[in-house]
């Protein structure tokens, strides 16, 4: 009697029939068409890490496939803005209206997910990651050189000459007198 009460009013039987339709049917795949890809927000401040720079453009360049994106000029915040990005990874490089700066980390970029990213711009020259200037171009002493090297020497060292000793210590040569 109830079933049919229901299937017999049109409005109770579309919302039972929508109520299952939604429960069936996957939601996200009516989104993965419209994928609008990752993005990237920040602000770009002088070298004194206060003051907002205004017109600056932050582009960045996806690693493997060599595509650039540029985004709009900075507003009097330093605010900027990078949307429809693919997910990957990129270098960063900033035209400023005192020059142009490159920086040496990369950074990744996630589909559907907004990145925050600011950044200070300073002079200076783009090293390997890990090292300063004033360590460019040197050769890294030996582990031997180092603090740490030299004091495992010396233990060792020390180790090895008491070892030595209790050895030659232990082996006296016999004479008739000390038998009984």
């Amino acid at each position: 009697m109830l079933t049919q009460r229901i299937f017999k009013s049109p409005v109770l039987l579309t919302l039972v029939l929508s109520a299952f339709a939604l429960l069936i049917l996957p939601v996200e795949g009516f989104s993965a068409g419209n994928s609008q890809g990752g993005a990237l927000v920040g602000f770009i401040y002088a070298s004194d890490m206060k003051t907002p720079v205004k017109n600056a453009v932050v582009k960045i360049r996806h690693v493997d496939t060599g595509q650039e994106f540029v985004s709009k000029p900075t507003d009097e915040k330093g605010f900027y803005k990078l949307e429809q990005l693919k997910e990957g990874s990129y270098v960063v490089g900033i035209t400023a209206p005192d020059g142009d700066y490159n920086f040496g980390h990369v950074v990744r970029v996630k589909e559907g997910e907004v990145g925050k990213l600011s950044l200070a711009l300073m002079r200076g020259e783009i090293t390997p990651m890990g090292r300063g200037p004033e360590e460019y171009g040197k050769e890294k002493p030996s582990f031997f050189w180092t603090p740490v090297g030299i004091a495992i020497l010396m233990v060792l060292t020390t180790a090895a000459l008491y070892g030595t000793f209790k050895l030659i210590e232990g082996k006296e040569e016999a004479s008739p007198s000390s038998i009984r």
